[in-house]
């Protein structure tokens, strides 16, 4: 038996409840399209499946403890102040004393804008009039609270230092608790509709081959070198915060919604999927498992375009990981679009995720800056690494789904993103890779 076909064995061992065997057997084509309410096209749920909940059902039910959490995400005030540092007020105060050459600027010169929030943290502009003098504007960071249930702040704080230092990261100003200040870079964030653009797509694989090589620099940090890989802790940490999280709700609009969630088939998948994805390691160089300083979260609104070419930029989940799990999670990013106005402010669109062409080359590319030597799309090296991408491809819609639970319970951003459904989109598209695995020729590689 083939080491694919062995792994393949292991997959068929996971569970699928009957209504979503008979869903996930059905073609494609005759599968119910669940238009989004975005009014595009959107992730079609098997509707048999209750405690996947279909992306056209409200937050909550309608009545008073509906209304209630409704109340809450609208509040903009409560949402502002999820620190002592996020209002204006005091965002003036410590930039006028951090930022160089602000000591002098009056608090109403000082102008502050929030960005779009990232789903982690609120991101402030910060700008006073031009002078040839002074730095005329800076990116102020709020963290979100319990951040230290997600990442280690204090390894999160030296990475960013060591990054910074390479010219990776943008320059750091100054930082306190809760909050970081950060050099501005003129750019727009790169959109979803860009993110399969050929010349966008070439960018992406390059730059990820490039921060994939930083950890071998001789002055890289020997003890970041040593960590093991993220995913392997992040399956137990966040599993549990994930499970303890479930557990903790008290308003009956999150309890009703948590109920939906079947946890213990979740954590269940940890150990297999651990097992499934690091299997049958060929033990060369760029075959996917190779642990490597990785971004961990390459998607839209963490790449930035510049008039010098594309940045990555927000490295608080950054570290040590196999190299497959970032390229499978730009592919998955290519499918979700959190620019969205209306509720549930994203969209999945599964038919953008990038074609077996577009993989091999965006692998082709990648490898020849990680390997430093020509790899064309159709070379061995390309196969290998691409069917490890496809395994990792299941770790990032777990890791993903625990992480957004963790978050629902922490204070909502002002865009009130709904994290209980984000969280089971990402469960249930886990799901569907999972079964498409299941559906692939068993000799389609055999290294």
């Amino acid at each position: 038996m083939s080491r694919w076909c062995r792994a393949v064995k292991v997959l068929r061992n996971w569970n699928f409840t009957q209504a979503e065997r008979r869903w996930l057997a059905t073609p494609p084509a005759l599968r119910q399209q669940t238009p989004h309410l975005n009014g595009g096209e959107g992730l079609a749920f098997p509707p048999p499946v209750k405690r996947v909940r279909n992306l056209q059902t409200p937050l909550v039910d309608e009545g008073e403890a509906g209304a209630s959490v409704a109340t809450l995400l609208q509040n903009a005030e409560s949402v502002l102040r999820i620190s002592e540092v996020s209002t204006p007020d005091a965002i003036r105060s410590i930039c006028r004393k951090k930022v160089p050459g602000w000591h002098s600027v009056p608090d109403d010169a000082i102008i502050v804008k929030q960005l779009g929030e990232g789903l982690s943290n609120l991101n402030f502009k910060v700008q006073i009039p031009p002078s040839a003098a002074t730095t005329s504007c800076a990116l102020f960071r709020v963290y979100g609270t319990n951040r230290e249930m997600l990442f280690d702040q204090d390894l999160e704080l030296r990475i960013f230092k060591v990054l910074s230092a390479f010219q990776i990261a943008p320059r750091m100003y100054s930082s306190g608790n809760g909050w970081r200040i950060e050099e501005w870079h003129f750019s727009e964030p790169l959109p979803n509709r860009s993110m399969r653009n050929p010349s966008i797509f070439a960018q992406v694989a390059a730059h990820l081959g490039r921060l994939h090589k930083l950890s071998t620099r001789a002055d890289f940090p020997q003890d970041i070198l040593g960590q093991p890989a993220l995913s392997s802790q992040r399956f137990e940490q966040w599993g549990a915060a994930c499970k303890r999280t479930l557990s903790s709700f008290s308003h009956p609009a999150p309890v009703k919604l948590a109920a939906d969630f079947n946890i213990d088939e979740m954590l269940a998948e940890r150990k297999l999927l651990a097992e499934f994805c690091t299997a049958d390691n060929p033990k060369i160089k760029g075959s996917g498992l190779d642990v490597v300083f990785s971004h961990w979260d390459a998607q839209e609104n963490n790449i930035l375009q510049t008039q010098y070419g594309l940045r990555f930029i927000d490295f608080e989940y950054a570290g040590m990981e196999h190299q497959a799990f970032d390229i499978a999670s730009y592919f998955v990013e290519c499918t979700i679009d959190y620019l969205v106005d209306d509720f549930p402010f994203y969209k999945v669109s599964l038919t953008d995720f990038p074609s077996e062409w577009e993989q091999r080359l965006f692998c082709s590319i990648y490898l020849s800056e990680y390997l430093e030597t020509t790899v064309l799309p159709d070379a061995l090296p390309v196969s290998v690494l691409l069917e490890r991408v496809q395994r990792f491809t299941l770790v990032s819609h777990l890791l993903w789904s625990f992480w957004s639970v963790i978050r629902a319970s922490q204070m909502p951003t002002s865009g009130g993103f709904d994290y209980l459904q984000y969280a089971q989109t990402r469960w249930f598209m886990y799901k569907r890779a999972k079964q498409d695995l299941l559906q692939k020729p068993l000799n389609t590689i055999d290294p």
